[in-house]
């Protein structure tokens, strides 16, 4: 039994570490520091994918689909196959149309900009550079994710579903367990109360620049969560900018979509996972405040976005010679196995009945018998009809013959004979 992360099939995780070898070039591009390019960029990635979150949620996946991925600027930018100056300058060519989309209004892309900009020290200007930058790379590698993963609009609205637990604080503090001790009620400076553990993890962006922004010389930008593979704790300041509503947004458990795969794997352990030979199925691990439906698209969507991340695709170099080729997911990893244990009421396919052949179904027969013997009354009638038309026609020839006959004149013969005085007497010959 092979095991996988569940924030393969996370919007954010997979985000997150798919864009780290695009800081520098974004840097370029905005005018950053590198610490301030990493920064804005793990904000800007939340506040994206909050504002896509809403987008589906007043939407549905169909729009996502259609308004979103299927975008001019998303088919232009697949057009380059690895990142350098060529696909940065399409990318900044399409960076508002495509963020005016995502955030619905350019106010909203203002106001994010503001947000990030006052915690990194940089301007809002240089900030919005890299916040719409990103907009067009986020649906870029979504679109691809999706379409190799072939999720229709159905398992799209799904995905978007599950997004919210991976950015829920519960997720989070299961990495902190030293936070959760202090669970306590605080007042924040708007006069709101939160938890202790949210104030935390919430001013984590904060902290890192604020707190070491005086000495210069020595400061860490960077913080340990934002150099590991674990993505920064989610701020919750972007759901009540985007309008996104997690509450409305549960998991969904379609156990009548569940693979055969995940029923024979419930209620095995390791010790008779190998007597089973259901050592190379693959299956999510378990995580801490995380619940996902072991569905073969799952699955499938899981195992692409795990090939992409050890592609690298992103990083900066030339463009290839050839476009790389699609990921190829063994359908046996996630499909049926074929070993010979017995199957449950559950696994067992369902049965239908045989199509009866055409040459023994009533019905076609019937539809044959009266075809045909519409057939032959057709021709009947049609030879029936021929042979009338030429005895009429042989008819009037020969009445035609005996009126000329009747019409010819009679033709006298004169012979003529020579006289003596060589007059010439005619001599009529009796008809």
């Amino acid at each position: 039994m092979t095991t996988i992360s569940p924030t393969r099939v996370s919007m954010y995780d997979f985000l997150y570490q798919d864009t780290k070898p695009m800081v520098s070039l974004l840097a370029d591009a905005a005018k950053l520091s590198l610490p301030q390019a990493r920064l804005a960029l793990d904000a800007s990635l939340q506040a994206i994918v909050s504002a896509l979150l809403a987008y589906q949620q007043h939407n549905d996946g169909q729009a996502v689909s259609k308004k979103l991925f299927t975008r001019t600027a998303v088919k232009e930018l697949r057009r380059y196959n690895s990142m350098n100056f060529s696909t940065i300058n399409a990318t900044l060519y399409y960076r508002q149309e495509v963020a005016d989309a995502i955030f619905h209004e350019n106010a909203r892309v203002i106001k994010a900009s503001d947000y990030i900009a006052e915690r990194i020290e940089a301007t809002s200007q240089q900030v919005q550079i890299l916040l719409t930058s990103l907009c067009v790379i986020v649906l870029r590698e979504l679109a691809i994710l999706a379409e190799y993963s072939q999720l229709d609009n159905d398992e799209l609205d799904k995905w978007f579903a599950l997004q919210p637990q991976f950015l829920s604080v519960e997720r989070f503090v299961a990495n902190k367990p030293a936070l959760e001790s202090t669970e306590r009620a605080e007042p924040n400076e708007n006069g709101k109360t939160t938890t202790s553990t949210e104030a935390a993890l919430q001013s984590d962006l904060k902290v890192d620049v604020e707190t070491e922004a005086k000495n210069a010389p020595e400061r860490t930008l960077l913080s340990t969560a934002q150099l590991a593979d674990t993505p920064p704790a989610f701020n919750l300041h972007w759901h009540e900018l985007t309008t996104f509503k997690p509450e409305n947004q549960k998991p969904v458990q379609d156990m009548q979509l569940a693979t055969g795969n995940y029923l024979k794997v419930i209620g095995r352990s390791s010790a008779n996972a190998q007597q089973g030979k259901h050592n190379d199925l693959l299956v999510f691990s378990e995580m801490a405040a995380i619940s996902l439906p072991h569905q073969r698209w799952l699955l499938q969507l899981a195992k692409i976005s795990e090939i992409y991340l050890q592609r690298n695709r992103l990083r900066i170099t030339s463009e290839p010679a050839s476009a790389p080729k699609p990921p190829l997911v063994s359908l046996g990893l996630i499909g049926g196995n074929n070993d010979n244990t017995p199957t449950t009421t559950s696994e067992k396919p369902i049965e239908y009945d045989e199509p009866i052949p055409l040459w023994k179904n009533p019905v076609i027969l019937i539809i044959i018998a009266v075809i045909g013997v519409l057939g032959g009354l057709a021709a009947l009638k049609y030879q029936s009809q021929k042979s009338d038309g030429i005895k009429l026609a042989t008819e009037e020839v020969i009445e035609q013959d005996l009126i000329k006959e009747r019409q010819q004149q009679d033709i006298a013969i004169v012979m003529m004979d020579d006289d003596e005085d060589g007059a010439k007497e005619p001599k009529e010959a009796a008809q």
